[in-house]
This record gives C-alpha cells, sequence and structure tokens, in this order.
C-alpha cells in the first residue's frame, strides 16, 4: 500500500469516528435537555380553564381559530394573554418523581393552590420550593418542580385577558 493511500484511509477512518462522536454526543444532549411539563401542543388546545383559591375561575374556549373567555364574561380573549396562559403546559421541569412517595398536603397539592384544565390534561398547581423557589406542580401521578415563571399570570384578572377590556365593563 503507497504511503498516500494509507494516509488519505487513517484520515477516512478518523473522520469517521469524529462523526459517530459527534452525534452520540448530540443524543446524550438531547437526553439531558429539559422536559416539559407535559407533551401536549398548546396550538392543540381548544379548551381552557384555570381555577385558583384566590383569584376568578375563567374558562376559554377557541372557535374558528378565535379565542373566547366564557367564564366569568363572554367576550373575545386576547390570543396572546391565552398563550401566556398556555405557556405552562410547555414549562421546562427541574426534577420528576412519583407522587406517592409525598405529602400532597405539604405541597401546596392537597387541595392544590392553582389548577389548570388544557383540553382533557390536568395540571395542579402548589407551594413553592424553599430553596429554589420552584413551584410544586402535579400531573396526574407525578410530581414536578418547575422554575415558577407563571404563576403571577395566572392570578391575573379576567379583565386584563380581554381582547377588548371595556366589553367586560
Amino acid at each position: 500500500m503507497r504511503k498516500s493511500t494509507r494516509s488519505l484511509l487513517i484520515l477516512a477512518v478518523a473522520a469517521i469516528a469524529l462523526g459517530a462522536a459527534v452525534y452520540a454526543e448530540l443524543v446524550r444532549e438531547r437526553g439531558l435537555a429539559p422536559q416539559p411539563v407535559t407533551s401536549l401542543d398548546p396550538a392543540s388546545v381548544t379548551h381552557l380553564e384555570i381555577h385558583c383559591r384566590s383569584c376568578t375561575t375563567r374558562v376559554f374556549e377557541r372557535v374558528d381559530g378565535m379565542w373566547w373567555m366564557k367564564q366569568p364574561h363572554d367576550a373575545k380573549a386576547s390570543a396572546e394573554a391565552v398563550t401566556r396562559l398556555l405557556a405552562i403546559v410547555h414549562a421546562s421541569v427541574r426534577t420528576r418523581a412519583a407522587m406517592a412517595g409525598y405529602d400532597a398536603a405539604r405541597l401546596g397539592l392537597d387541595p392544590p393552590q392553582m389548577t389548570v384544565i388544557a383540553g382533557a390534561t390536568r395540571i395542579d398547581i402548589g407551594g413553592e420550593d424553599p430553596i429554589d423557589h420552584d413551584r410544586y406542580v402535579r400531573v396526574g401521578d407525578e410530581l414536578l418542580r418547575v422554575p415558577d415563571r407563571f404563576s403571577a399570570r395566572l392570578l391575573e384578572s379576567p379583565e386584563s385577558e380581554l381582547l377588548d377590556s371595556k366589553a367586560a365593563k
């Protein structure tokens, strides 16, 4: 075998090995990426309910691509406000665990402080983790810790979520 052919073969093997290593790293990083609260696609949701202890219950429906608040007012809702509310279904999860090993009452989940119902998916939101200030969230029989970037939005007044706030008055 000539020296140039041998060098070319070694370079080809090195390039293939490097490509395989890059692919393996991408797969590993994808597995480590934060998973969302649900696998629900926010664009597919047509019914949204917000319940909480210290706020007015709000119910939204998407009709012909337009969001409507059905409760407490019957008026067009702001699509941006509903999108902000729906962000919880895709929020990043810091940790996941089986709910069975935890006391739901101590975590503020029995009863929940807030509940979001998106389609058929129920998301209960409890108290804050005292160290990281994450929210305890229950989806089915799973306990999640989620960075709290959404609870203030869940507590907004219904009038702030209407397309025309004068319609509620």
